[in-house]
């Protein structure tokens, strides 16, 4: 499977799941990373950086899709395995319930 198929794949996995995915652009300044999880009004979106390439986007929507219970829903197996190795190489953070991922971020001054 190709990096673009895995990315579709993962794309079509998480809006099947309800998770909104976006790609935007971040401005200089202003936001810095890749990108990651956060939560708007109570729903899940996974917002990244356009300019990532393939391989990072895979790795920032795999890393979100990895925070939620997918035994459930049928995932294709090379796709599975990569949002596997990506639970399985994340250190789990400590977060606060009510304000997580990147809803707290704030601008860059």
């Amino acid at each position: 499977m190709t990096p673009r198929r895995v990315l579709s794949e993962l794309e079509s996995l998480a809006a099947r799941v309800g998770i909104s995915v976006r790609a935007e652009p971040f401005g200089r300044g202003v936001l810095e990373g890749r990108g990651g999880l956060c939560w708007v009004d109570g729903k899940p979106i996974v917002v990244m950086d356009d300019k990532l390439p393939v391989a990072d986007r895979i790795a920032v929507l795999a890393g979100a899709l990895s925070r939620f219970d997918l035994e459930a829903v049928h995932v294709a197996p090379l796709v599975r395995e990569t949002i596997e190795a990506t639970r399985a190489g994340a250190p789990r953070r400590k977060r606060r319930a009510e304000h997580p991922g990147l809803a707290r971020t704030r601008p860059r001054r």
